[in-house]
């Protein structure tokens, strides 16, 4: 299964006590990395929610943003009688001391610290946290499902791409079988420039071999067959996939360096040339495989 790393998800709850907003964007990383944008009132699913997400997510730097308008009261307030009793002593106390004939007043005690306190109704605090809760993990789940069609666009793309590469690591091992005659040929017209005679058979095909041998490529070939077959299982038959295929895509960028390094035949080389191109391009694509 390939999914994508990128994606962004939408969900809307409404009841007679108040609507939750949902948002999450998704987007490239090389871990998870999840940051929360959500009301005082549900502070707590920070901490609750992060894990689920993980499972669903796997990998990517997550955005979440939780946007609830309250169509109830959640607090009332209190009087802290037994505050107000130590305070108007405290100000009948101050009156005496200074001299001072005035009362103290209402808005007096309405300055002061925690005369009137809120209490919360745990209830309902609870009943929004979990409405809110699903809410995100369905959202989550919308979101999933768009890198998941991303995941199938992309699998798509890759697979031809290594389709192609196939057939020209076929066309490069069908190049590099008379690498042997043309180190020969080489060695031949270069001793013909230099006015020496060419007909030393032996010391021509020994060097021919020797150069022959250090621009053989077989290894590297039958290293890129593996790699690209490798490459093929891992898209198609295992999840997550991107780190794998991101090493597998390095290795098949190395031996095709190598190749062209090797070898001096046009024709290989223009290949390896292509072959380049389209591995970049696939490299491309798996880093925003999950």
């Amino acid at each position: 299964m390939t999914k994508s790393m990128t994606g962004y998800g939408k969900y809307s709850k409404s009841t007679e006590k108040y609507d939750i907003s949902i948002e999450i964007k998704s987007v490239n990383s090389k871990y998870f990395d999840i940051n929360f944008r959500l009301p005082k009132s549900v502070s707590a699913l920070e901490i609750t929610l992060r894990q689920p997400l993980q499972d669903i997510f796997i990998r990517g730097k997550i955005d979440v943003r939780i946007d609830i308008n309250m169509h109830t009261i959640t607090k009332y307030p209190s009087l802290n009688t037994d505050l107000v009793k130590v305070y108007r002593e405290i100000f009948t106390k101050i009156a005496e001391e200074a001299n001072i004939e005035n009362k103290p007043k209402l808005d007096h005690f309405l300055r002061m610290p925690d005369v009137v306190d809120y209490i919360n109704d745990d209830s309902m605090e609870e009943e929004l946290e979990k409405i809110t809760y699903e809410a995100v993990i369905e959202c989550a789940k919308k979101l999933d499902e768009m890198r998941q069609k991303e995941g199938i666009a992309l699998e798509k793309d890759i697979t031809a791409r290594l389709h192609n590469l196939a057939e020209n690591v076929k066309l490069i091992e069908n190049a590099k079988e008379d690498v042997f005659e043309i180190w020969k040929n080489k060695f031949i017209k270069r001793m013909q420039d230099m006015g020496v005679d060419a007909n030393y058979e032996e010391r021509i095909v020994q060097e021919a071999s020797i150069m022959g041998e250090k621009a053989d490529i077989t290894e590297e070939i039958t290293r890129l067959k593996s790699h690209l077959i490798q490459f093929n299982h891992i898209l198609k038959e295992e999840y997550p996939v991107g780190k794998k295929l991101d090493f597998l895509s390095q290795e098949i960028h190395r031996e095709l360096n190598t190749i062209a390094s090797k070898s001096s035949k046009q024709e290989i080389i223009s290949t390896v040339v292509e072959s380049k191109a389209e591995s970049d391009r696939i490299r491309e694509q798996v880093q925003n495989i999950i």
